[in-house]
């Protein structure tokens, strides 16, 4: 007797994690070896103790980041990477770290919409399966539970839930090759912010001294992120609301099944689009410098300076220009600055200038003053909020005055 030949059905559509997740991992993973490298350095300069008691905060701060990070990785993004999902008729085989979940769209009770992309199936015993654009495709799974279950959700809701899904999906694989067009990203990422260093240094400093390099520098590189990563994000919105989705829904209302995207016009309006971004992130560095903004800070003060009538909790403001004597902004007595690390005090001499300290007697008759000296060139006399000594503080220690 002649055996029948078994047929496997078509295999299904197999659904994973979009890769960009990998480039998260990857840019935590460097920001987490430089923050060891500092500490690193900071461990071979000095003893263990003098380190943590000089950079207390900071010491916390990276502590917070690996804490933060660790839970990152391990609770959310781990099941990210490891995660896919394959689409059957009647069933979905949700794989994760090696296990493998059944979810039958027969037990499902209830379907729902939690925003933009995310949508969840309530199981009959109450366990919920959570979906987004993160997952490659994922209108695949609506299609399919829909095919499954129509009972459960309507066909207006259905259509246009599915059209978002297709837009979302459009948009995340558009971010997979954002860096298409390299001539125009190398200007975009590197050129035009090295060209914004380079700029405001050169202008700045023929006006102002700068005590802390490193502190200066890093603060041109947060600006110039800041403004890259901005005005990338809105450009990337704009397009996604205005230009793609409508052409997807125009696409799709027209043609149900045609979910193919358009990748010469999508080239071309992104290229055009990073031009004009830009010449956005020019004009926004040419503020910071006409603005001079990169030279002040903000500050929450952690104690209470009643005597310089500053209280706890308040924010101020520091400008970093004044750091120096003999400059276009030179600090003069009187002046709340800013110097070491964090420390506030008040002006009282400069350099040159003869300081000492003023005792009463008991009836409160001045005394002459005592401990007269003066202040070595290259300092300033600053007194202290909660001490009556004077003590001498070098000018590069300066960061800026407060602004009440």
């Amino acid at each position: 007797m002649e055996k029948k030949l078994k047929f496997e059905s078509l295999q299904p559509r197999f659904l994973k994690y979009r890769s960009h997740y990998k480039i998260y991992l990857i840019s935590l993973l460097t920001l987490s070896g430089l923050i060891l490298s500092f500490w690193g350095f900071k461990f071979t300069q000095d003893s263990f103790a003098n380190v943590i008691k000089e950079y207390n905060y900071e010491f916390w701060l990276s502590i917070s980041y690996y804490t933060l990070f660790g839970c990152f990785y391990v609770f959310w993004l781990r099941h990210r990477l490891n995660r896919s999902v394959q689409v059957y008729p009647t069933y979905l085989n949700v794989h994760n770290m090696g296990k493998v979940e059944q979810v039958e769209f027969a037990d499902v009770e209830s379907v729902g919409v939690v925003c933009w992309s995310v949508f969840y199936f309530k199981m009959k015993n109450g366990v919920k399966h959570y979906f987004s654009s993160s997952l490659e495709r994922v209108d695949y799974i609506w299609e399919g539970f829909y095919e499954a279950r129509p009972e459960l959700i309507s066909q207006e809701d259905y259509n246009s839930f599915r059209t978002k899904l297709v837009q979302y999906d459009h948009h995340q694989k558009r971010k997979e090759w954002f860096f298409r067009h390299k001539l125009v990203d190398l200007f975009n990422w590197i050129v035009l912010p090295f060209s914004f260093f380079v700029t405001t240094y050169l202008i700045q400093t023929k006006e102002i001294v700068i005590n802390q390099q490193g502190m200066y520098f890093f603060r041109l590189f947060m600006y110039a992120l800041l403004i890259l990563m901005i005005t990338t994000f809105f450009y990337s919105i704009v397009l996604k609301r205005f230009i793609f989705d409508k052409r997807v829904k125009v696409q799709m209302s027209s043609k149900p099944d045609d979910k193919l995207r358009d990748l010469e016009f999508e080239g071309i309006v992104l290229h055009r689009s990073k031009m004009l971004q830009m010449i956005t992130a020019t004009f926004l560095f040419a503020l910071i410098i006409r603005s001079e903004m990169n030279l002040f800070s903000v500050t929450k003060l952690k104690e209470d300076l009643t005597s310089f009538n500053l209280q706890t909790g308040k924010t101020i403001i520091v400008d970093n220009r004044f750091n120096c004597t003999m400059c276009k902004y030179p600090v003069r007595d009187g002046d709340l600055v800013m110097f070491g690390k964090g420390t506030l005090g008040q002006i009282m001499a400069t350099e040159g200038d003869m300081v000492g300290q003023i005792s009463q007697d008991k009836t409160g008759r001045i005394i002459a003053s005592e401990n007269i000296q003066e202040v070595p060139k290259g300092h300033v006399a600053i007194k202290l909020a909660k001490q009556d000594n004077i003590v001498m503080i070098r000018l590069e220690d300066l960061i800026g005055k407060i602004q009440k």
